[in-house]
């Protein structure tokens, strides 16, 4: 017999699954048309004079610094912006419908009546969502890796998984927001609001602040900065960011579910 934690988890899974397979499947299509355009965009020199007229402080915020190599071109294309920015909205929005989305529609209400804590219904909830990050990007790395290795492109197997790595835990920790705030009671609109304007504000900080040298600082307190800004797709794994984004997401985790546990559930 199946434990109340487990089933919880596998409905969790059951109700994100159309979802996450879209996404999967759009993050997995766009990663293989960056990756499959790299030969003609080679070979036509045309990325030679990509960020030609950029000041190199706004070339680097977007990415376009070093796009004429191979491993600039996937970080200028894919992983600077584009997929840290996606995998995190993917990461709010699931948070949010599973757990705030769920309280607020009443849905919750038979899963608070089995035998298991308030706070355990939660943090499975949050689970699920970790889980659908992590497949997705195992898909995204499967996708990304096979595609270099098919065209030979002078990009090492460790830097992408990597990037990927950091990525994945950036949208964890976003995820790990909304958490918080659903489990203070805010409600899906504003923890979904809140989530996704820290994940931008994250960005702008990161690609922004470095052109100022006022404003340069600020830029250490960006995720996106523990997670990117030593260019883990040339130089591997940032522990210390990796560290970062692990302590920050523990904490904002385990605040949302010690709040969850004391206050009223909403009713639909």
């Amino acid at each position: 017999m199946s434990s109340p934690s487990s089933e919880i988890f596998r409905r969790g899974v059951q109700i994100q699954k159309r979802t996450l397979i879209a996404w999967s499947a759009a993050l997995v299509l766009l990663a293989l048309s960056v990756v499959s355009a790299w030969p003609s965009m080679e070979s036509s020199g045309a990325l030679e004079d990509f960020s030609t007229g950029l000041s190199p402080e706004l070339a680097s915020a977007l990415g376009v610094d070093q796009i004429a190599s191979a491993s600039g071109y996937l970080k200028g294309n894919l992983y600077a912006v584009l997929l840290p920015l996606l995998l995190g909205l993917m990461a709010v929005t699931a948070t949010t419908a599973l757990t705030g989305g769920d309280e607020e529609a009443g849905r919750l209400e038979l899963l608070l009546a089995l035998p298991v804590a308030r706070r355990q219904v939660f943090l499975v909830r949050f689970l699920c969502v970790a889980f659908g990050l992590a497949l997705t990007s195992v898909l995204v790395w499967l996708s990304v890796y096979g595609s270099v290795v098919s065209l030979d492109m002078d990009v090492s197997a460790g830097g992408v998984a990597a990037v990927t790595l950091t990525v994945a835990l950036l949208a964890v920790l976003h995820a790990g927001i909304a958490y918080a705030i659903v489990g203070f009671g805010f409600g899906r609109g504003p923890a979904l609001g809140v989530a996704a304007g820290v994940l931008v504000v994250g960005y702008l900080l990161h690609g922004i602040a470095p052109m100022s040298d006022a404003l340069e600082p600020l830029a250490n307190v960006s995720p996106w900065e523990w997670a990117l800004g030593s260019d883990p797709l040339l130089n591997g794994v940032p522990w210390g960011g990796v560290a970062l984004l692990v302590a920050v997401s523990v904490v904002v985790v385990a605040a949302g579910t010690y709040a969850v546990d004391r206050r009223d559930i909403k009713n639909a």
